[in-house]
């Protein structure tokens, strides 16, 4: 038992030995290349100083690959691509060293300048070993199966064929014109050497295009972090076989090797190397999917393009030859141009089916939510559901920002009382202000790019759901409001009544009954006693006594109601809301600064009113539980409304409580806003506007 549970720990270790056994060889050959290039360049033959060309050539294009397969090694120990890398640079080295080695010796007489000579016509086969070990093994070893294991031997056993069936070629010796001695060894003839080259070169085919299915297989296979590294691979090596084909064209056409097969040799040294470094190591470094969708979709554009272009030249020469060639290329170029916009957008949505299938499945889905809102079959509210179903995420939670709630709620108006982490959120913004966030439930760099796309597609419906949140949270804000206005009525003319019953009214009442004792009196004296001029004196003194307190009662019931008057509505208000303030503040024990500015009388009394309750309620909140040593009191007018703003140093940490209530209640009646700033130790800050 105990040695079975050793045993993956034993085959990690064998499995990372061997590739470290694979990475030193393949960094070895590829410098027993370069040195092989460097001694045959520093030789007397004549191909010497091209010889030299080359292995400079050799050192800048396959250092890169080497490099990066050993920085893949050192950061992926595990990963048999490092060592993959490395053979991409290095077979190329080989190769070409094996190639210029026999005819660099002058005259293969010799043993050893036959063999390199015989070997070097079929090298070029060997410039692929890197990249079919790179599709066999990308990005985590051989696939399962036979077939499969087999295939790098099927590939090596081939290779050798090839190497052999073109040595043997009867053109490639001394009676036919070739650099080798004599006639070919073959024991048959050309006819049966075709059939033989024909049968090796379809096997050779069959086993290159059996590695370029391996990535397909896999990818089919794999999960999604295999599928994004493959997407890296495809984006680099997509240019290879258009540009070994090119190669041979050119070659076909008689250029150089060395001129035919350039950008081979840079895709293959170059571009693939990068792609399959950044794959390996940053796989969410960029959005592959769209770099890839776009490179392939811009590269079938510019091939119609360019078939467009000359079809238009050819059938323009074909009308006559009355019709300058400037007026051919000009009608060309005008309809390639209309025609290349339109194509690319078709072209473009096409490869993306295929390969940025995902995507274009993510986006069709959040689109058809967005349609189905906008035809009123679904409720915006379910953008969360449809979200994580479009990104697979269960967890994935859409949070918002409503005005006056203080931070996240959620799509029912419940507060947030956790903050998500910020690697998790994704930010949704409106005219350069958050609206809310999304919150993802896995989170890389790919997820988040694909989470703020469909955020974008998503907008209406999630900026629908946070404006409809937002006017219930205004309706029961208004009802509460309304309720606590109608309680609130309800005390004052409570407060109202007992004082009218326990002041007024009784003083009233005094004073009738003190005048119907007074009439009674007067109507008590007959005729003969009103016209006697002997009225006696203490009668009438009592009645002045009664007369002058009725005045009096009446004075004081007058002030009384002044009193109760002035509850309800300042005085002072009549000469205008500047004069008002100015009495209000005039007896502060703390200094008040003042600015009145155009505040004028052609207020209304609402407006009026509210205003002078704002500067009343926050200036008695600053005196009696700020403790603060000076207030600042500014009211003016701004495009249309009157901003009222009441700062103190006091301490800060003012909360709503049934002054500041009241005070949003009586400011809300008028369709005002009130902001209260009060952070703890900073003073507090309030701005109404009316």
């Amino acid at each position: 038992m105990r040695s079975a549970a050793r045993m993956p720990h034993d085959g990690t270790v064998i499995a990372r030995s061997r590739l470290r056994a694979l990475l030193v060889l393949g960094v070895l050959a590829y410098a027993v290349g370069l040195v092989s290039l460097a001694v045959i360049g520093a030789g007397d033959s004549p191909a010497a100083p091209p010889i030299r060309a080359e292995a400079i050539d050799a050192a800048v294009l396959m250092t890169p690959a080497v490099i990066l397969g050993v920085v893949v090694a050192a950061r992926r120990p595990d990963s048999p691509v490092g060592p993959a890398l490395v053979a991409l640079g290095a077979a190329p080295s080989l190769t070409w060293a094996l190639e210029r080695w026999g005819p660099s010796r002058g005259t293969p007489d010799d043993w050893l300048s036959f063999a390199t000579t015989f070997v070097s016509g079929g090298a070029w086969v060997f410039n692929l070993a890197g990249f079919v070990l790179l599709c066999l093994i990308f990005p985590d070893g051989l696939l399962r199966g036979r077939f499969w294991r087999a295939l790098p031997w099927a590939y090596l056993a081939v290779s050798v064929a090839v190497v052999v069936v073109i040595g043997l070629d009867p053109v490639a010796y001394q009676d036919r014109g070739g650099p080798l001695p004599g006639s070919t060894p073959a024991p048959f003839g050309e006819a049966g050497f075709r059939v033989l080259d024909s049968v090796v070169g379809v096997t050779l085919l069959f086993v290159l295009g059996s590695a370029a299915a391996s990535p397909v297989v896999r990818y089919r296979r794999g999960d999604d972090l295999v599928r994004v590294r493959l997407r890296w691979l495809i984006l680099g090596a997509a240019s290879v076989p258009p540009l070994l084909a090119v190669g041979w064209l050119a070659e076909f056409a008689g250029a150089s090797v060395n001129v035919a097969y350039v950008g081979f040799m840079l895709a293959m040294v170059l571009l693939v190397p990068a792609t399959v470094a950044i794959a390996i190591l940053r796989h969410d470094l960029l959005d592959v999917d769209r770099l890839l969708n776009g490179t392939v979709s811009w590269l079938i554009t510019t091939v119609v393009s360019a078939s467009v272009f000359a079809l238009v030249v050819l059938a323009v020469a074909q009308v006559g030859s009355a019709i300058d060639d400037r007026v051919g290329i000009t009608v060309a170029a005008f309809v390639t141009a209309l025609a290349l916009l339109p194509l690319h957008r078709r072209v473009h949505d096409a490869v993306a089916r295929i390969l940025d299938r995902e995507r274009t499945v993510m986006v069709t889905r959040v689109r058809e939510f967005v349609r189905d809102v906008r035809d009123g079959r679904a409720q915006p509210e379910d953008v969360q559901d449809a979200l994580r179903a479009s990104l697979d995420d269960p967890a994935l939670v859409v949070l918002l920002r409503v005005p006056g709630a203080g931070g996240y709620v959620d799509l029912g108006g419940n507060p947030v009382d956790t903050e998500p982490a910020p690697a998790h959120v994704i930010p949704l913004t409106a005219r350069d202000s958050e609206v809310g966030a999304l919150v993802l439930g896995r989170s890389t760099a790919r997820r988040r790019r694909q989470a703020r796309e469909v955020a974008v597609e998503a907008r209406l419906p999630i900026e629908v759901s946070r404006l409809r949140l937002e006017l219930r949270h205004a309706l029961d804000d208004a009802r509460a409001s309304r309720a606590r206005l109608v309680e609130a009525v309800t005390d004052e003319r409570r407060r109202l009544e007992r004082d009218l019953h326990d002041g007024a009214q009784q003083r009233i009442l005094a004073v009738g009954m003190r005048l119907r004792s007074v009439q009674r009196r007067l109507r008590g004296a007959g005729p003969a006693d009103r016209d006697a001029a002997d009225r006696d004196a203490a009668d009438r003194d009592a009645a002045d006594r009664d007369l002058d307190a009725a005045v009096a009662a009446i004075e004081a019931t007058v002030a009384e109601l002044r009193r109760l008057a002035h509850g309800i509505r300042p005085g002072r208000l009549d000469d205008g809301l500047d004069a008002a303030i100015r009495d209000l503040v005039h007896d502060s024990p703390v200094p008040v600064d003042l600015e009145v500015a155009a505040a004028g009388t052609d207020l209304s009394e609402a407006v009026a009113t509210t205003a002078y309750y704002v500067v009343a309620e926050c200036l008695a909140n600053a005196l009696k539980h700020a403790d603060a040593s000076r207030v600042t009191v500014s009211v003016a007018r701004n495009d249309g409304r009157l901003a009222v703003r009441v700062t103190d140093d006091g301490r800060g940490g003012a909360q709503d409580g049934f002054g500041l209530t009241a005070l949003r209640d009586r400011v809300g009646a008028l369709g005002g806003r009130v902001e209260i700033a009060s952070p703890s130790g900073g003073g507090t800050t309030v701005r109404a506007e009316l």
